[in-house]
């Protein structure tokens, strides 16, 4: 379920956004939508947030919408001669950092990535354990200190600038 604090910072962002040009160009949190795409299929985290967002773009990171998250489950199809195996049936694809896709293990709900390492990531042999649930990703990494290490970006990164003018970067 989110938690207030997370509506709470949505709000803040969303506003927040408004207040600078390159801000509202680089970024998107659209208003929440009912229901979503075959609920079945989706786990109840992103069901959840997409109640708050309808898909977002957090500078670097972008969750998925409804309309396209079908579509970019591809992202958890085994890929021949990867180091690590996914596949749609244990992994869900709800956004991404950068180029890297992220997931959401269909077994606890923990957010899943494959960290920036120079290299296509279904190359990669790292995939990390990010947070414990999309709540505690979201807070931690999208909202918070964590945005710069999951990102790899500099101080100069323009969300991290809008995180750091709510106060939300402390």
């Amino acid at each position: 379920m989110i938690s207030l604090e997370l509506r709470q910072a949505f709000a803040v962002a969303r506003d927040a956004v408004r207040l600078e040009p390159e801000w509202a160009m680089m970024n998107s949190i659209p208003e929440g939508v009912r229901g979503g795409p075959g609920a079945e299929e989706v786990p109840g985290d992103y069901l959840e947030f997409l109640s708050v967002a309808n898909g977002a773009i957090f500078g670097r990171i972008v969750i998925f919408d409804a309309a396209t998250i079908g579509e970019m489950q591809f992202y958890a199809d085994e890929t021949e001669g990867a180091p690590v195996r996914l596949g749609r049936e244990s992994w869900f694809c709800f956004g991404k950092v950068n180029d890297d896709p992220l997931f959401i293990s269909r077994r606890d709900g923990s957010v899943w990535g494959f960290p920036d390492m120079g290299i296509i990531w279904w190359q990669s042999d790292i995939f990390e354990r990010l947070a414990g649930d999309l709540d505690e990703f979201l807070l931690r990494c999208v909202f918070g200190r964590g945005y710069l290490s999951v990102s790899g970006a500099s101080e100069d990164d323009q969300w991290w600038r809008l995180l750091t003018h709510t106060g939300s970067a402390e």
